[in-house]
This record gives C-alpha cells, structure tokens and sequence, in this order.
C-alpha cells in the first residue's frame, strides 16, 4: 500500500476539518488521479491566528477502473456457440 500527505488550510472549526478527512474515505485522494484513500494514518492539527490548518498520512491503493466493453449481437453469438461446445467436451 502507498501513503499520501494531504493538508487542509484556513478551517474555521476543528469540526470543518473532520468532515473533510472523513469525506476522503473511499475517495479518490485530491491531487492524486487514479488513487483512492483507504485509511488516515496519522493527522495533525495546527493552531493558527484565524482557525486552523491540518496535515494527513493516508493509506492509498490505486484504483484501476474497469472498462466496459459493448458486444455487437454476432459477438454474443459466437461466445454463446463457445461456450456451449465446451459443456459438450466435458
């Protein structure tokens, strides 16, 4: 598994800070395409004169998506003849 470092500036309330780290779950990590935060490791929170800011370590793994593909009718009838014939083999 990859880590990340993911930071959050000028939060008004800790509160703003959490839903945001809570809302990367399962997301794809900001600044990081194609790879989706699974867990936070480690966070620190930064007192400053007009909130607050925060640094996270999280645990990525990258998301491969899948793609789908569209069968014309003739392919679906080959694969269905294929695959018919080898329930006649076994």
């Amino acid at each position: 598994m990859k880590t990340r470092v993911l930071g959050y500036e000028h939060a008004e309330t800790i509160t703003e800070i959490e839903t945001w780290a809570n809302d990367l779950l399962e997301k794809e990590a900001p600044g990081s395409p194609g790879y989706i935060v699974v867990s936070i490791v480690q966070f620190q929170i930064i007192p400053g004169q007009n909130g607050y800011d925060a640094m996270f370590l999280v645990e990525v793994i990258e998301h491969y998506p899948e793609e789908q593909v569209a069968l014309k009718e003739a392919d679906i009838v080959v694969i269905e003849q294929m695959t018919s014939s080898l329930d006649e083999i076994a």
